[in-house]
């Protein structure tokens, strides 16, 4: 049923509490789990002439390509099939929507920061453009942070 479990991930301990689900599920369904983060980067503007370069913090970069890798090794010792993915993105949502399009992912297990209010309004709610956006099934799990 579920093939590829994709597991957004952003680097913080909160994030990190969907993987009991994904594990769960992957155990059930003998799948896969992607372990994947967008690392934000920032366009330079300048003069029109000028093609619109792109930085990307290579160091950023390759934190969430070790912070993966070790995830995903504890979880291979655990017998799971297992790989990662970073990409780079300005919308984290998109980038999301994107892969899991172009990898065929079935199911996405993500967590919820639990925001309300005006922080919400401010920061945006990357679970809640997933869920709106995404014609994948998705499974969301609420913080208790």
């Amino acid at each position: 049923m579920y093939k590829k479990i994709l597991v957004p991930l952003d680097g913080s301990e909160l994030a990190k509490t969907a993987l009991d689900q994904a594990e769960k599920l992957a155990k059930t369904f003998d799948s896969e789990i992607i372990l994947f983060q967008v690392v934000p980067f920032m366009p330079i503007y300048g003069s029109p002439e000028l093609v619109t370069p792109i930085i990307v913090d290579e160091k950023q970069k390759e934190a969430a390509e070790k912070y993966l890798a070790n995830l995903a090794e504890e979880l291979k010792k655990r017998g799971l099939k297992v790989t990662v993915m970073v990409r780079t993105g300005q919308q984290v949502a998109v980038e999301i929507i994107d892969f899991t399009k172009e990898a065929g992912v079935n199911l996405i297990v993500m967590c919820t920061h639990g925001r309300s209010g005006i922080s919400r309004w401010v920061l945006g709610s990357v679970a809640l453009k997933v869920i709106t956006r995404a014609e994948t099934p998705i499974l969301l799990i609420r913080s208790k942070g």
